[in-house]
């Protein structure tokens, strides 16, 4: 599958087949995706594949994020809308893995008073090291889609991160994402880009 096609056939899946990735799969998208772009080649991420037992404790932290979310769901889509993304939460779509990408852990203070310069000074490292987990996990939607897998890039169960890292044993970095991944057992229709988002400055004409 080209790199175009990826891009613009990749969807968020909330419905897996039960059926289990083989290993050397997942470990085969997983090492690729490592190959993203990172502030200063840091490389500052980690990423857990989690199934089984672990797994089972991990959709109960999930699901009760769910409830955070709900207020504003109601503000922006339809009832049915909301219930089949709250019912997604219950067990995120049978998928037989989930993947947890975390970075470094880093406090940093905002303050409304702050410059621009100041306040990228101050959150300089979690703010690079934020977007370098991003490369990383579009990496990881892109060659899944590449290799016939479902992913759904989920950011709500920040919510219960202090349970999830609790079940997972981690107490030094901060989760970014988590990602249900399988084979996906539907196909969502594509979502139309929204508005005129790109703007040519000193063209003569737009490409």
């Amino acid at each position: 599958m080209e790199i175009r096609e990826a891009v613009r056939q990749r969807r968020s899946i909330r419905k897996y087949k039960d059926t289990e990735i083989p290993e050397q799969v997942l470990k085969e998208v997983l090492e690729d995706a490592l190959w993203a772009p990172s502030g200063v080649n840091r490389q500052n991420w980690f990423i857990y594949a989690v199934r089984g037992e672990k797994k089972d404790e991990l959709l109960k932290a999930v699901a009760g994020s769910g409830k955070y979310l709900k207020p504003r769901l109601e503000t922006l889509y339809k009832k049915e809308v909301v219930n089949l993304t709250m019912s997604f939460f219950t067990n995120l779509g049978g998928a037989p893995v989930i993947l947890l990408v975390y970075i470094p852990k880093n406090i940093v203070e905002i303050h409304p008073a702050m410059s621009n310069r100041e306040r990228y000074l101050a959150e300089h490292e979690r703010f690079v090291n934020l977007l370098s987990a991003s490369a990383l996990i579009q990496n990881i939607l892109l060659l899944a889609k590449s290799r016939g897998l479902g992913t759904c890039w989920m950011t709500a169960p920040k919510y219960n991160e202090d349970q999830i890292n609790e079940i997972m044993g981690i107490t030094d970095k901060e989760l970014v994402a988590v990602i249900p991944i399988g084979y996906p057992d539907q196909n969502p229709p594509a979502p139309p880009r929204k508005g005129e988002k790109i703007r040519f400055i000193g063209f003569n004409q737009p490409v």
